[in-house]
């Protein structure tokens, strides 16, 4: 009996092996005599894949760019009233939410728990190398010297903000700027050169500034060029001097500190703030981004489903135009299930086929949108597609096909033979 069973069983292998064979051959000549559709069914898989990769790395770079800004800055809180919004018609073009913004940073850095606060202001101000042939960029204000910026060349600034004095912003101005590298290629300057710096055109050919430094800490942070001034200057040359706005106040805790035991507190003291650890900011970053991420898998549920559909009428359209010929097939002796694992291993050569062609067609689409977004605001890193995405977007392809193609297989298992041969 044990001699039995091992001669039997390398011929039961053998047999299914042969079948798969031959069910593989035979979903080839089926693809190959219907081209053309199997061609569009590839063609929808492709464009599904093409979408899960492109639109899933926009997801997952706004995260991981998300949550690399923030280290950046290398803060451990943040603290504000509001999210930062366009104020169409006004002067920087910006609303910061943050009032006072001086006076609360103090009280933020007076507050046990806390090392150090400095509050970020954002505007878009006119620049240029000369008083004339200006472009809008965004200026970035701070209370501090921004030793917490990456420095490409020169130095921080020098001191913290002296211009805002006892709040009647009678201090000296120190005149200096830090600028990302973009910004310094674009005006062909470096450490030591002067831009022009303003709120308007008028006021920028009256106000000029130093570079002292060149780093992209602050461009990384907001995905744009940047120029970087002390706040109380940036208020100065934009007009806002009268309600000392800034968007956010960053917040530094000791090493031995209990970050979250600091946010409590800081969120007692300043029930108007809402305090949240860099975790939170980075999803409240993704979370303003969520329109646009609920509309990207839409598109690519659209996508997946149209896939599968096109595979699906491929393989109904193959059943339906092969009956009498299948039919011929089952009533010689083929067994059925051969028959609906050709189809099935059609579906899967289908998705495989859209799988390699999405894949190949999403590596240019990616690193021609991040061409694009780094030439425009000097962000070039939008889209991330790791290894990983490409793998899943292979994976749900095959899926796509082999889903399709269980219709056909479906309708494979229901022929009867001797029905469909008599009615010819």
């Amino acid at each position: 009996m044990e001699q039995k069973v091992a001669t039997e069983r390398p011929d039961g292998h053998r047999g299914r092996g042969a079948r798969l064979r031959g069910a593989a051959a035979l979903a080839a000549r089926w693809l190959w005599h219907y081209r053309v559709r199997s061609g569009l069914a590839v063609a929808g898989i492709t464009v599904a894949v093409v979408l899960a990769i492109t639109l899933g790395s926009v997801g997952h770079g706004v995260t991981a760019n998300g949550g690399q800004a923030i280290e950046l800055i290398n803060r451990d809180l943040w603290a504000t009233t509001g999210s930062v919004a366009l104020r169409p018609g006004g002067v920087g073009g910006v609303a910061n939410p943050v009032q006072n913004a001086h006076e609360r940073t103090a009280a933020f850095e007076a507050t046990e728990g806390v090392s150090d606060a400095d509050a970020l202001g954002f505007n878009a101000v006119y620049v240029s190398d000369t008083p004339s042939d200006f472009e809008t960029i965004v200026g970035v204000g701070v209370t501090g010297s921004a030793t917490e910026a990456n420095m490409e060349a020169g130095t921080a600034f020098g001191t913290v903000d002296l211009h805002y004095g006892s709040g009647d912003y009678d201090g000296p101005m120190t005149r200096e700027l830090l600028i990302d590298r973009r910004t310094a290629e674009r005006f062909d300057v470096g450490v030591g050169d002067e831009l022009y710096v303003g709120g308007t055109i008028a006021t920028a050919e009256q106000q000029s500034f130093e570079v002292v430094g060149i780093t992209s800490t602050f461009s990384r942070f907001l995905g744009a060029p940047t120029v970087t001034l002390h706040l109380s200057e940036l208020q100065t040359v934009v007009g806002t001097t009268g309600t000392d706005p800034a968007a956010v106040i960053a917040i530094t805790t000791p090493q031995d500190a209990s970050t979250d035991r600091v946010q409590r507190r800081l969120e007692r003291r300043f029930p108007e703030f809402s305090v949240r650890t860099n975790d939170e900011q980075v999803r409240a970053i993704t979370g303003r981004q969520s329109t646009l991420l609920v509309a990207a898998g839409l598109l690519v549920l659209l996508a997946i489903v149209t896939s599968v559909l096109l595979t699906a009428n491929v393989a109904a359209l193959l059943v339906q135009q092969q009956r009498e010929s299948l039919a011929a097939a089952l009533a010689t002796g083929m067994r059925p299930l051969t028959l609906a694992v050709a189809v099935v291993v059609q579906g899967a050569l289908l998705g495989l086929t859209g799988a390699v062609l999405g894949c190949l067609l999403a590596l240019p689409m990616i690193a021609g949108v991040n061409a694009v977004v780094g030439t425009l605001t000097g962000f070039g890193d939008l889209l991330l597609a790791p290894p990983w995405l490409y793998l899943l977007g292979s994976g749900l392809a095959v899926g796509f096909g082999v889903l399709g193609s269980l219709t056909g297989a479906y309708l494979v298992l229901r022929l009867e033979p001797v029905r469909v041969l008599s009615r010819h």
